[in-house]
């Protein structure tokens, strides 16, 4: 079946941004329309990506809204690239919260979530414990005030999973994540316990690949997959300096082939819930 061809992530991070701003702002797409000469209906499809928009439509927008500067270089930013496929994002220890919005808004809009992880069971099942030892291992230089923003930043996202719509989350872990000697052994108990909970709810599923499976396609990392009621998926890529958006078809075509093989590698659902409750 044919992939319906979709807007780039760039425009999709600009519409989500100015749908925003409107929705603090308490306004109306009819009456930011009629302040900045344009229509309501113009408003809704520059919000929802089903239309571009000129650079001098948005400066109108942005003086609206008051934008500060900062945030105004970005958004003018993304509307001159818009039609670059990608989105490649610095990591940067002085801007945890900016880094951390763009893959949280992302994540909210997304109906289901693909994750798989070699080396540290996903941020969306992590116990605080676990997550913040795992950020402190992991953050190079960060502040203890950084450390804790980041937990309580990643707390918050797991109410994705317990909205009224909750969000579908598959993982996939390597068996030796869970293996690994952890600094405090309750803390795992309690971590591992968590995973069964977890993976017995209707809207996620937890499957371990065993350490004695064949070679597999996701041995070169991690990655996400995000797909969306109403719009392509998306695929994000982390590394300790960088995070990459790719929205190209045929690349986010070979992520889809490789949850595919891992999905054949991995244990099953209920064989990995039986797995967990003995490990615990």
């Amino acid at each position: 079946m044919a992939r319906r061809a979709g807007t780039s992530v760039r425009s999709r991070r600009l519409a989500h941004v100015l749908k925003k701003l409107r929705a603090t702002s308490g306004i109306s797409t009819d009456a930011v329309g009629e302040a900045v000469d344009m229509s309501g209906s113009k408003i809704s499809r520059i919000e929802t990506s089903g239309a571009g928009i000129y650079l001098d439509d948005l400066e109108k927008l942005l003086d609206f809204y008051k934008v500060a500067r900062k945030q105004r270089v970005e958004l003018l930013d993304l509307a001159r690239h818009a039609e670059q496929r990608g989105m490649l994002r610095m990591n940067n220890n002085q801007k945890v919260h900016e880094d951390w919005q763009t893959w949280a808004d992302f994540e909210a809009e997304a109906s289901s979530l693909l994750n798989y992880e070699p080396l540290m069971i996903p941020g969306l099942l992590q116990t605080p414990e676990y997550a913040r030892a795992i950020i402190k291992a992991t953050g190079h230089a960060l502040t203890d005030a950084q450390v804790d923003a980041l937990v309580a930043s990643r707390m918050a996202r797991q109410g994705l999973l317990n909205r009224s719509t909750p969000l579908r989350l598959s993982v996939i872990i390597e068996q030796g994540v869970l293996e690994r000697p952890f600094h405090d052994q309750g803390a795992q108990r309690r971590q591992i316990r968590h995973l069964i909970d977890a993976g017995e709810r209707s809207n996620i599923t937890v499957r371990v690949v065993p350490t004695d499976a064949e070679l597999h396609g996701g041995l070169n990392g991690p990655f996400v997959i995000l797909e969306y009621d109403d719009d392509p998926s998306l695929v994000l890529l982390e590394n300790k300096v960088a995070s990459l958006f790719i929205d190209e078809d045929d690349q986010i075509e070979v992520f889809e082939a490789t949850w595919a093989a891992l999905r054949r590698s991995a244990y099953t659902a209920e064989e990995t819930l039986d797995y967990l409750k003995g490990l615990a």
